[in-house]
């Protein structure tokens, strides 16, 4: 089977083990499981919209710069802000996702057209991440609002942690997305099949990890 089928299965399959959580006590972590689950959600469908235009020969730059580049990068600017105590925190974040949203209309209409991939934007936008989730260390390693818990038992930990691992990568690859288009059709796919191996990875976890608490409290 080719590789972009396991890698959109392993994206519903993070979104469909998900769901059970909704019926479990998440102790603390309901509120950044229903940002997360969104996330899931958002994806899957730009994934599964994305490749049935793809395979209808219909160009589909534009789903993935409503969903991923920009809908994604919100979602999880908003998730940042959801999982950290400071008030100050949160208005920052809350408000670089409005803004980052402000700008990714203006940029469609007056700039880049919807039609063409937003590279840059998703470079932006990956950076806005990177720092959330530099933030969010920060906190974690400076405050108290993980004190009472052991941190691999934190299931916003390895969300972040995750966040943080996707998006270096992928930035690295969409800020040279043209000089790699360049490149020998083997290298090529080489690159795109590593971002995809940890991108599916990714979701995958972001599916299964607020199991965690669950098992843990039982024990």
């Amino acid at each position: 089977m080719n590789f972009i089928y396991w890698y959109n299965f392993m994206i519903l399959m993070g979104m469909l083990l998900s769901i059970p959580c909704f019926f479990f006590d998440l102790k603390g972590f309901k509120k950044g499981h229903r940002m997360v689950f969104s996330i899931l959600v958002l994806v899957s469908i730009v994934e599964v919209y994305g490749g049935y235009l793809a395979r209808q020969g219909i160009r589909n730059h534009w789903v993935y710069n409503i969903g991923f580049v920009y809908g994604e990068t919100i979602l999880i600017l908003t998730y940042l802000s959801v999982v950290l105590n400071s008030q100050k925190s949160k208005v920052i974040l809350k408000l670089t996702a409005l803004l980052f949203g402000i700008f990714g209309i203006l940029n469609s209409f007056f700039f880049d057209s919807i039609v063409q991939f937003h590279n840059y934007s998703l470079t932006i936008g990956s950076i806005l991440i990177i720092l959330g989730c530099f933030y969010f260390f920060y906190v974690v390693m400076t405050q108290d609002t993980y004190l009472d818990e052991k941190l691999w038992q934190v299931p916003d930990f390895w969300v972040v942690s995750f966040f943080l691992l996707f998006y270096s990568a992928s930035m690295m690859y969409f800020s040279f997305l043209y000089n790699i288009i360049e490149l020998e059709d083997a290298m090529r796919s080489r690159l795109s099949f590593v971002l995809k191996v940890i991108g599916g990875t990714m979701y995958l976890v972001l599916g299964l990890v607020y199991y965690i608490p669950v098992f843990s409290k039982k024990k």
